[in-house]
């Protein structure tokens, strides 16, 4: 084992199920400073790790990624190991995005940051979520071969889905709608 400044913990060679996976890093820090509804996901908080073997299938659906809270007793181990504190994990199930474009890679990001809450806590899938990404990157963002945005694009023309200023990706449109 070698460590290595970039990284957290360099394993010269490792076959396991669980492989951290720092990579993903650098997209999660772009998309914060990029759109105004991730200001609060505080990034350096994050472990990230690839699944290498498990499909994530839950009651016949395809999961490409999760987000969890690090029980603290896991907290205080890999800091005792790494001397860096994670208070959440984001697992990709590699197997279930071999396809993917890197379009829809940091569309899966993106997505899963969207569930840290601005208390710190971990929000589940909702109807307005699903509506959000459909109307920014269509219905089947993440299946294979559809062609998606590039999130962090610069040349991406964002007037019709963003407010001035900074990057945002969804409207704020938090309104009662009355349906017959």
């Amino acid at each position: 084992m070698s460590s290595d400044n970039s990284r957290i913990v360099v394993v010269d060679e490792w076959n396991g199920k669980y492989v951290i996976n720092d990579a993903y890093r650098p997209i999660a820090e772009a998309l914060v400073c990029k759109f105004e509804e991730l200001k609060h996901v505080p990034v350096k908080a994050i472990l990230f790790i690839d699944n290498t073997e498990g499909t994530g299938k839950s009651m016949n659906k395809i999961k490409y990624a999760q987000i969890g809270k690090v029980p603290e007793k896991w907290q205080e181990i890999i800091y005792q190991v790494t001397g860096r504190t994670f208070q959440y994990f984001m697992e990709i199930f590699k197997r279930n995005i071999r396809e993917m474009s890197r379009e829809q890679i940091i569309a899966l990001v993106y997505h899963e940051l969207r569930h840290i809450d601005y208390d710190g806590g971990l929000k589940h899938h909702d109807i307005e979520d699903w509506s959000e990404m459909v109307y920014g990157l269509g219905l089947n963002w993440s299946s294979t071969k559809t062609v998606i945005p590039d999130l962090l694009a610069e040349g991406i023309d964002w007037s019709n889905i963003n407010e001035m200023g900074q990057q945002k990706l969804f409207k704020d449109n938090r309104t009662l709608r009355v349906i017959k």
